[in-house]
């Protein structure tokens, strides 16, 4: 069994939001993609001690229409460039 370090499964959160934020709206995600933005995020603020703001009430918003998944990812690219994670953009242009 292979064990990553808390950067790698940072960094991998990180890149999974950037990529399933790609879509132009919420709805465009399938259930189980949603899912997985969802545990994503919660990885990312876990593992970044983010605010509530940050992550959740960003999730709910765009989840709700009220941002949209522009504006979503436009915020994850800005909390990754504060917290100064390294993401390769070959993972995050990866089809789904």
């Amino acid at each position: 069994m292979t064990t990553i370090t808390k950067e790698e499964f940072t960094k991998h959160a990180c890149e999974q939001v950037l990529r399933f934020s790609i879509v132009e709206k919420w709805d465009d995600l399938s259930e189980a993609r949603k899912v997985q933005l969802g545990f994503n995020m919660g990885a990312m603020s876990l593992a970044l001690n983010l605010s509530k703001e940050d992550w959740f009430m960003a999730l709910f918003n765009v989840r709700t229409g009220e941002i949209s998944m522009q504006e979503f990812r436009k915020h994850i690219a800005n909390i990754v460039a504060k917290y100064n994670i390294k993401v390769e953009e070959k993972m995050i242009e990866l089809p789904f």
